[in-house]
Parts: C-alpha cells; structure tokens; sequence
C-alpha cells in the first residue's frame, strides 16, 4: 500500500510539473524511469530557487568565512524510495571548466546520496573561498553520471555551471552608489576591508545619505588603514580617504 501511495504521489508531482509549464519546458516525466535531474530554471520553481547556474563573489558571501557550501537541488524523475537512501556520482567536465582546481579551490564528493522518502535533494560542493585568488574568475561545470540506481535523466538538466570570484579589481556598483564613498580613491583593498566591516552582501547597496552608518563604516576603515600598514601596487601605503 505504501509503495502504491508512493507512485500516486510521484505520478501527481509529474502532472503538477507540466501543467505549471509549457511542454517546451519541461516534458512529461516517465515514472517507470529512475533517473535524477538538475532541478534548474522556472520549469522546477520559482527562479530565485532554481537558478539557471550559480554565479558569486566570494567577498558578498558576508562575515569571515572560509568555505562556502552550495547546495544544488536535484530533482527526482521516477518513483520515491521510502526505504532505501540511492546513490548517484558527479563529474567535473574538464572542457568547461577555468581556474578551478579539485581539491584546492573545492571540494565535491563524486558520490552522493539521494536520501530515501524524498522527491527532492541537494548537490553539494564546498567553495574554498581562502584559496582564492583576488585576480582570477573561476568557472566549474557538474554533470550528474548514470550509475546503478539512476539512469540518464533529461539532456538539459544533467549538468550545472558555477562561476565564482574572489576579486574587487573593478569597484562595485555599491561604491559609485553612494557619494560619500564616491570621493574615496578606489583600491580593492579599500573594498575588501568595508565589505569585512559592513557585513554588506548586497553589491548594488544604496544609502540615501540620511542614515549615519555609512559614515560609521568609513569612521571604522579610517581607523583600521591608520592601525595596519597596506601599501598598493607602487609603494604608496594606503589610507581610507
């Protein structure tokens, strides 16, 4: 009776899918197929949910962290397994992939589990924001691998790509946003220790010049570039001003 529940379930969730998108989209599931399927773009959700790929700056991830977990959904094709967890593998693809190093710049298990009773779980790989360079743009590309518990699920939803940086050679739009930041001279170091002091993760950030907290930040950077010596490209040490 469970396992009969299970494919009703599985069965709706198909026809629920469809119907919230035009056949172009997404086609019909076939729920006699195991198979997993990168659960991306409006087809799966709403977009903020399900992005197309995954893109960030390692310096608007807010506080001092040195690893950041992406967790990418992975949706079910197929009937939910309410005893057993599965297990599918994940593979780097070399020919879309820059900059980014196994082992070094992330770390991905090429097994993972896609845990019973569930319709829906998560990718994961780890971004080690520490190792980073502060010149370089990184892209990484994930394709999902048939194995003995999936099959190969749609063409489009097998792979992912991420993009990731840790480098604040061109001034956020947030520093020409607001004019007292504007009569600062830019320098990435400049950037990096506002962003440390701000928290801001919002790299469009605007202040209508009537709040006092942005001039506490630059009152905190000020004091910060006087206590610690920082010198840019030609020798010259820096100060917040």
């Amino acid at each position: 009776m469970e396992r009969k529940t299970n494919r009703l379930l599985t069965a709706l969730m198909a026809v629920l899918l469809v119907s919230a998108c035009s056949e172009d989209q997404l086609p019909l599931y076939d729920t006699a197929t195991q198979a997993l399927n990168i659960a991306k773009g409006t087809a799966f959700g709403a977009a903020d949910d399900y992005p197309d790929s995954y893109a960030f700056n390692a310096y608007f991830l807010g506080g001092a962290l040195t690893d950041y977990e992406l967790a990418i959904p992975v949706r079910l094709q197929g009937t939910i397994d309410a005893e057993r967890d599965r297990h599918y593998r994940v593979a780097v693809v070399d020919s879309a992939t820059a900059g980014a190093v196994s082992g070094r710049h992330f770390t991905l298990a090429t097994e993972q589990t896609f845990r019973r009773g569930l319709w829906q779980d998560s990718l994961r790989v780890t971004i080690h924001l520490q190792a980073l360079s502060d010149t370089v743009n990184y892209r990484l590309r994930l394709a999902l691998v048939p194995g003995n518990d999936f099959q190969a699920g749609l063409p489009a939803y097998q792979f992912v790509d991420i993009a990731f940086t840790r480098n604040l050679s061109i001034a956020p739009a947030f520093w020409e946003n607001n004019s007292k930041l504007r009569k600062i001279s830019y320098h990435p170091r400049k950037c990096a220790v506002f962003l440390e002091v701000s928290g801001l993760t919002d790299p469009d950030w605007t202040d209508d010049g009537s709040s006092v907290i942005l001039e506490y930040w630059i009152s905190l950077c000020e004091q910060w570039f006087q206590e610690h010596e920082e010198y840019d490209e030609q020798g010259n040490r820096l100060f917040f001003s």
